[in-house]
């Protein structure tokens, strides 16, 4: 009965959507309590989103549902899916956006199922949050188990990705870059090269001097790039794709 509901969506926060999907799990579990986790992820950008996802995922409690709808191909032919990986639930469509979570668990531990066509029937077209994976978690607070069919881990959208990114995946809204890299496998860098300009490391903010460009480790382990003070982003030219190239000690590579 605590279990929690997260929703990770690229919704913003205008319009009815995410009120409508609060509603959807209230009508099955009116008990449920929902986070809203994140509504800005890249839009229509499930690899971008993939990476994201991941990162938070590890400051999630053990027993939480997250639903994730990045979903450009919503209605069209890709699964609706149900992932299981220790006591967390993932509802989200096959395109990718859970794929990181499962690189990270191990293949051997996750269960991955596909929702049954039941729950599509009443669906509409451009709104499968709303009309299926709210509901789904739903069920899942309520402890019942939701109608599906097992789908081969290995063979899901986005099972060959690399399991990190050299690439900004997200841009708040101070400007501050964050990439898909994770800083514990960067022990020796030296700066991140952006474009033809040399980023170098410092540990936070007030590390360096006022509209200073640097990068650091995130609160979530990622390698940052930021601005003491100003827009990273805006300086740079940076958006989501923005290729970032680590530079290590001379002989070092990235760690692995």
């Amino acid at each position: 009965m605590n279990t929690p509901v997260y929703f990770f969506t690229d919704f913003s926060s205008h319009g009815p959507y995410l009120g409508q999907m609060e509603s959807a799990v209230l009508a099955v579990a009116p008990q449920a309590r929902i986070i809203n986790l994140m509504n800005d992820a890249p839009f229509a950008n499930p690899r971008a989103s993939a990476y994201l996802l991941a990162a938070l995922n590890n400051y999630l409690p053990e027993n939480a549902v997250v639903v994730a709808v990045v979903d450009p191909g919503v209605g069209g032919s890709r699964k609706a899916i149900c992932l299981n990986i220790g006591d967390r639930w993932y509802l989200g469509p096959d395109n990718g956006l859970l794929s990181l979570l499962v690189s990270n668990a191990g293949v051997e531990n996750c269960f991955l199922a596909g929702l049954h066509e039941s729950y599509m029937k009443a669906a509409s077209a451009s709104f499968h949050g709303r009309d299926v994976f709210a509901p789904v978690a739903g069920l899942l607070v309520n402890g019942q188990s939701p109608d599906t069919y097992p789908l081969p881990v290995d063979g899901m959208a986005g099972a060959s990705w690399p399991g990190e990114l050299a690439e900004v995946i997200y841009l708040d809204g101070f400007g501050n870059a964050m990439t898909g890299l994770r800083m514990r496998n960067l022990r020796d860098l030296q700066g991140v090269v952006v474009g033809e300009q040399l980023v170098k490391p410092a540990h936070t903010f007030s590390s360096v001097p006022a509209g200073a460009l640097f990068c650091y480790e995130n609160s979530l382990g990622l390698l940052e790039i930021a601005a003491n003070g100003s827009n990273a982003g805006r300086i740079l030219g940076l958006e989501i794709g923005s290729p970032v190239n680590p530079h290590m000690l001379p002989g070092r590579s990235k760690n692995p």
